[in-house]
């Protein structure tokens, strides 16, 4: 990244999605919320309106929408970034650590053993597993 690029933090998770208009960058950092380059990285802006926790944990782009990951569940943009609604309904642990999509279903993974499944762009939640080894899902790999 530019020397003029996400401020304050570490950058945690970095998602792309590709507009009639061009490819966004997103980046999630851990304290200053979600930044939006349009310019592959030249240039970044934050984009946080209605992101009530700035601690990302993970980012993922289903067609038109961004997914954040955060200690406050999950979260919701259909405009690339410029407004965020809550998107986590039916989740039992909001601190979400990593996001995955499927086709059209959203994975979320939390710090206690759990998987949740959105079949409807994060409306409503479904526990997959809550019998993981691990107390932690941080990350999904590869085509799930």
């Amino acid at each position: 990244m530019q020397t003029n690029g996400p401020y304050g933090g570490y950058v945690y998770c970095i998602a792309v999605s590709h507009t009639g208009s061009g490819t966004n960058l997103f980046a999630g950092t851990s304290g200053s919320g979600v930044f939006l380059s349009t310019n592959n990285g030249t240039s970044w802006t934050a984009v946080n309106n209605g992101l009530t926790d700035k601690y990302i944990h993970a980012l993922t782009v289903s067609g038109q929408n961004l997914f954040a990951g955060t200690y406050g569940g999950v979260f919701l943009s259909t405009d690339n970034g410029t407004s965020w609604s809550v998107a986590n309904s039916g989740l039992t642990n909001t601190n979400v650590l990593a996001l995955a999509v499927s086709g059209t279903n959203i994975f979320a993974g939390t710090d206690d053993k759990r998987i949740f499944i959105f079949t409807d762009n994060g409306i409503s939640g479904t526990t997959v597993n809550t019998s993981l080894t691990d107390t932690n899902v941080y990350a999904f790999n590869g085509n799930i």
